[in-house]
């Protein structure tokens, strides 16, 4: 301002500078928040379930799936919608049982909790007569947030990575999440380097898997030989798109199951040639696959940004709901 003399410059720049750094604290702390907080199932098969709306109807009842590349819906979903063909090319889709082509379509959001996923390209599958799930959320739609599945409450939590809520879940026992992309898909899957019986394996996190697998190559490395198992033939017709085609398919018991600071006793796995191996290219060398088999009764976080898998104790008297 004229005949202001540089004394008063000063101050005012100073105390402009520190309103911007208020201002920004601000903004930080509106930023850094727990976004979202419902109720989460384990159905009948041992799934781990929660409600979403899509494009605010609903609620629907969605798959919790860490290892399916895209969220879905079903046919009679996208009916209910009236939603149309978004792109000329049809989705691949990678899961735990199948790749599956699906037809793509583009709701303005999912919406969790009140927190809205805009921006994704949802698959469509047909629907299923065995199935009361209206779709399945998928790495897409929780790639980007700090997820808390609090077993004790059986509530679903959201959350930005920094938000203060977050800080009591990071002095749990944890493990490194590792981030791998399949051939031609740009979506990170997730690894974790688990030990079984005290040999550490490679495992894919897989929260829409109901029991813990292993493939044959893991089997070998346990003790478990192939060749010795061969009389018991081929999985069942009808679950051989889940444990494949390929002799033999075992159950597995009293498997130790480590990591840093936890450990499961007497879990029960099953060993296959699953297709979900040769999908996530895991055919080759040892490799395992956990989900809610092992880890149901567990709260968890997963921090998908900052690649941590932290694991709680397990939930006193818990009711599966």
């Amino acid at each position: 301002m004229p005949g202001e003399n540089l004394f008063a410059r000063t101050m005012r720049a100073i105390c402009a500078f520190l309103f911007a750094l208020m201002l920004a604290g601000l903004c930080g702390q509106a930023q850094a928040r727990l976004l979202a907080d419902q109720p989460y199932h384990i159905n009948d098969s041992g799934r781990l379930t929660t409600e979403v709306y899509v494009d605010g109807q609903g609620p629907f009842t969605f798959l919790i799936d860490t290892a399916s590349s895209r969220s879905l819906i079903y046919e009679h979903v996208r009916a209910r919608l009236g939603l149309v063909q978004s792109q000329p090319q049809m989705l691949t889709v990678y899961g735990i049982n199948e790749k599956s082509s699906a037809l793509p379509v583009r709701p303005k959001a999912l919406s969790i909790g009140g927190e809205a996923i805009g921006g994704l390209v949802v698959g469509v599958l047909p629907d299923r007569a065995d199935s009361t799930l209206d779709g399945v959320l998928g790495i897409d739609a929780l790639a980007r947030y700090f997820v808390v599945l609090d077993r004790a409450a059986m509530r679903l939590k959201l959350m930005t990575p920094d938000a203060p809520e977050a800080r009591a879940y990071r002095d749990w026992d944890s493990i490194a999440l590792a981030p791998r992309q399949l051939k031609n898909i740009p979506l990170d899957f997730w690894y974790v380097r688990l030990r079984f019986n005290g040999r550490p394996i490679n495992t894919l996190f897989d929260l829409g898997a109901s029991v813990t697998m292993l493939n044959w190559p893991a089997a070998e490395v346990l003790g478990l030989h192939k060749r010795d198992f061969t009389r018991y033939g081929p999985p069942p017709v009808d679950i051989r798109d889940v444990l494949g085609a390929d002799a033999p398919a075992v159950r597995v018991f009293d498997l130790q199951i480590e990591m840093p600071g936890v450990r499961w006793r007497k879990q029960t796995g099953l060993v296959s040639s699953a297709p979900v191996f040769e999908f996530f290219g895991l055919d080759e060398a040892p490799a395992a696959i956990v989900g809610p088999g092992l880890l149901r009764d567990n709260s968890l976080a997963v921090d998908f940004p900052g690649h941590r898998l932290y694991v709680g104790r397990v939930a006193d008297g818990a009711v599966i709901n």
